[in-house]
């Protein structure tokens, strides 16, 4: 029977004790868990292919001791459909006693919204949302996942549409020519476009009529057209004869615009971007 009460007794007691570990230990491990939250969103770059965005999470470490990443997930959805996602962040050292900055940088590429059902890409600016999960490695429980979103709204810039509008005669004799391009450009965003330092090689029937680099700057009202001109003075007397008879012949010509122009969409980050040009067409001279 005294055994027996013993028994109980050692039973009882190392219940009770273990009931206290199990206590210690849940408050230690809630206490040692990080904490993180969305501190910015930072446009660090667009252009008119891509938008570079990097996010700003505060991870909160109140241990004495240091922890690290085990990795930060993420997914970019745009009206619904994931376009961009990965893991990122391995290996990033959280210090002790202290709260770490993390980066997250995301690259969203305008091609994949062309791909999405619907009026998307004729928007001027589109809403995205990006879930994310920042993991990091405890000690006693492992990796620990911590949950985050994120919604914003980003412009759509697009390229402006550029033609030959005409080709005109302003001045023709034996020995010389001048003409005119003029040139069509068709802004489809809704901010205004300058356009500056536009460097041009105009070629007729596969034959180079002139070149020329213009600093002139323009501008193009969003939603709008404008026009710019090529001036060229043609020596008819280097050029030969094929070349006075394809100004008075009335007959179609190919004609090719070779060269490059600087728009300027007056955002932070998208100024002086350098445009290839290459037109080709069939027209006649006026």
């Amino acid at each position: 029977m005294h055994t027996h009460l013993v028994t109980r007794y050692l039973l009882t007691l190392f219940l009770i004790i273990t009931l206290a570990g199990c206590a210690d230990l849940d408050h230690h491990i809630k206490t040692i868990k990080p904490t993180a939250s969305l501190v910015g969103t930072r446009l660090t770059d667009i252009n008119f292919e891509q938008a570079k965005l990097v996010f700003d999470v505060a991870v909160k470490n109140k241990n004495p001791f240091s922890i690290r990443l085990a990795g930060l997930d993420y997914d970019l959805k745009v009206a619904g459909n994931s376009l961009v996602s990965g893991v990122t962040g391995q290996g990033i050292k959280i210090k002790k006693n202290s709260t770490s900055k993390v980066a997250l940088p995301v690259i969203l590429k305008f091609d994949d919204l062309r791909n999405i059902p619907g009026q998307l890409w004729s928007k001027d600016q589109f809403t995205y949302q990006l879930d994310s999960s920042i993991n990091i490695k405890l000690p006693v429980i492992g990796n620990y996942a911590i949950p985050f979103s994120k919604k914003g709204e980003l412009p759509v810039p697009k390229l402006p549409n550029i033609k030959l509008r005409d080709l005109q005669i302003r001045d023709l004799s034996l020995t010389s020519a001048h003409i005119v391009a003029e040139v069509e450009v068709d802004n489809p965003n809704n901010f205004v476009l300058g356009l500056s330092s536009f460097n041009y090689q105009l070629n007729i029937n596969q034959q180079t009529w002139g070149e020329g680099l213009s600093s002139k700057s323009n501008s193009i009202p969003k939603k709008g057209k404008g026009t710019i001109s090529i001036p060229l003075k043609l020596n008819l007397l280097s050029m030969g004869k094929t070349a006075y008879q394809i100004l008075t012949s009335g007959n179609k010509i190919n004609y090719q615009i070779l060269g490059g122009i600087t728009l300027d969409t007056g955002m932070d980050f998208l100024r002086s971007h350098k445009m290839p040009l290459n037109i080709k067409g069939t027209t006649s001279f006026n």
